[in-house]
């Protein structure tokens, strides 16, 4: 359950959304839950069939439901009627947390080390311990929680929230409303040696990171800064934990990385692209506008507009999974095959 400050009426949230409230009592709303925890303060969902049951015992304070739910199975609780409900509900909490958010109390703990050289605004949060370098640009309304390092000539927006123990190396650029999960890191070195003499050598990398609007990072997941130039993350681009972005890769705007993704160097990634978990992308490959890999696809070469791909190497997800569907018949073909082969040498 998530509390809010604010309170909302099941009739102020009705005229914000399209929808019809069927109200049988008057709600102080100030909470958001799942149908088995809510109470009289609650706001929640139901959608899937599924969770029937739950619904029908629960206490919230408001249900969104679809056009198709029979109101008669919860004669005593407001229902507000809608055709997506799970969206709905989204759009209610973003907006929610979006009103919460104006009562934003600076604060900035005497235990952080700002440089003198930094331009912070007086509108911040920064917790214990934070350590802020030289010439680092901060926008107003931006969190950044305890043992946080934003290192030299980096910039930050407006209203960003960084997580307990992020670590932004220097140059970095992000923009306004980025979410910086635990223990992210951007900007450490690109992977990049060559062999000389029997050694490898470190290829200084020189680059930078940037990271548009609205972009969302995962817990422990890492954005190399480039060899040359900049690795790239576009607008409402959302990263999953765990996820690595090599050197000079770009990544167009509302793309989804899921859990353990690898991208390896100077890769590009269009827009409205989703990677399923574990999936790995060599380097200086060219994934195109819309894509769709299955999880742990190994991806080799370029993958066009709008191809869905699956499997090691990534293949069209159609043939993939006629091939998968075979392949457990494998023993029993391979026996056919032995049997058709003593009768040919009889």
């Amino acid at each position: 359950m998530r509390k809010f400050q604010l309170v909302l009426s099941p009739e102020l949230i009705a005229s914000q959304v399209p929808s019809k409230l069927i109200k049988r009592c008057d709600a102080a709303l100030s909470s958001v839950s799942d149908l088995s925890t809510a109470d009289a303060s609650s706001i929640c969902f139901y959608e899937n069939e599924n969770f029937l049951e739950e619904a029908k015992k629960t206490q919230a304070g408001l249900l969104i439901v679809k056009d198709d739910f029979d109101p008669n199975i919860l004669p005593n609780t407001n229902l507000l009627v809608v055709e997506k409900p799970y969206l709905i509900f989204m759009m209610v909490v973003k907006q929610w947390m979006s009103l919460d958010s104006q009562n934003f109390i600076p604060y900035i703990a005497p235990t952080a080390v700002i440089s003198k050289t930094a331009k912070v605004s007086d509108k911040v949060r920064i917790g214990d311990y934070v350590v802020i370098g030289d010439n680092v640009e901060i926008g107003s309304e931006t969190v950044i929680d305890a043992n946080t390092v934003i290192m030299e000539n980096s910039m930050i927006g407006k209203q960003c929230h960084f997580f307990p123990n992020v670590t932004i190396y220097p140059e970095t650029t992000l923009k306004d409303r980025v979410i910086l999960h635990a223990g992210v890191v951007i900007g450490a070195d690109g992977f990049g040696y060559i062999l000389y003499e029997g050694k490898q050598e470190k290829i200084p990398q020189l680059g930078n990171v940037v990271i548009e609007d609205d972009v969302e990072i995962g817990a422990n997941s890492c954005i190399d800064r480039a060899t040359l130039g900049t690795t790239y993350i576009g607008k409402h681009s959302k990263l999953d934990n765990l996820v690595q972005v090599g050197h000079n890769v770009q990544i167009g705007e509302s793309s989804i990385l899921c859990a353990q993704v690898g991208v390896a160097g100077s890769t590009e990634i269009g827009d409205v692209v989703y990677l399923a978990g574990q999936v790995g992308i060599a380097d200086h490959v060219k994934i195109g506008n819309r894509v769709m890999a299955g999880a742990q696809s190994g991806i080799k070469g370029d993958v066009k507009d709008d191809d869905k791909v699956f499997g090691t190497p990534a293949i069209d997800a159609r043939q993939q999974m006629r091939i998968v569907a075979v392949e457990k018949h494998l023993p029993e073909i391979w026996m056919e095959i032995c049997k058709l082969k003593k009768e040919r040498d009889k």
